[in-house]
């Protein structure tokens, strides 16, 4: 019992204490990359959430490292395109770039070579299906749609691809279902017109974190 509380304990402490530093960074970033000026609380709040979100869900696992980026990663390009309307494309390239390397360590530590084969693979290929629905969805959208949003769509996919294709059509359509909500409300409660323009982008992030809690267990590489 206590070695089964004792990890547990401790990637909760790790997804608290990171969640407290990488809602700072994040506040940071924005400010001087993007200029875009986020309450430094409620950032911090959200990524303790989304962090301790996570860590109830994977445990002590190697992937906890990628998916917990993910999480935080996902705060700041929602408050970003919450602000903007704009995901930057160099925002996505660097969310990539850290994203990537823990994926593929995660990998390696989970299933050695042929786990990180199997996450590669998986993880290509949930980037790709996630681009090319997104793309398919812009060039029938006409124009109400952003293509930081497509964009979007192969980040998010390429984590959720380690949960199996499942995942990436679950993340996906939750995020729609998560949006035609809020515009639902938007329009009732607020008074908004039905062609009110709103960021996409956090309520994709938000279905894609309900997929990663149905669809990856731990050791999702094996």
């Amino acid at each position: 019992m206590i070695a089964q509380v004792g990890p547990s304990l401790v990637a909760g402490a790790v997804a608290g204490l990171g969640g407290a530093a990488a809602g700072a960074a994040a506040v940071r970033c924005a400010k001087r990359c993007f200029d875009v000026h986020l309450q430094p609380a409620l950032t911090m709040a959200a990524c303790m959430a989304s962090g301790a979100m996570l860590a109830l869900r994977i445990g002590a696992d190697p992937y906890l490292a990628p998916l917990l980026a993910f999480g935080w990663t996902g705060v700041l390009i929602s408050a970003v395109d919450l602000r903007t309307h704009l995901i930057p494309t160099r925002l996505l390239r660097a969310c990539a770039a850290v994203a990537v390397p823990l994926v593929c360590m995660a990998a390696v530590l989970e299933g050695g070579l042929a786990g990180l084969t199997r996450a590669s693979a998986a993880a290509a290929i949930g980037a790709a299906l996630g681009w090319g629905a997104m793309h398919v969805i812009w060039r029938t959208a006409r124009g109400g749609l952003g293509y930081g949003d497509v964009r979007l769509g192969a980040y998010l996919g390429l984590h959720l691809g380690l949960g199996g294709l499942s995942a990436v059509w679950a993340g996906l359509l939750a995020g729609f279902a998560i949006a035609a909500v809020v515009g639902a409300v938007g329009v009732v409660a607020l008074g908004r017109s039905a062609d009110h323009r709103f960021a996409l982008g956090p309520s994709l992030v938000v279905g894609a974190l309900a997929a990663v809690w149905w669809f990856l267990p731990p050791g999702i590489a094996t």
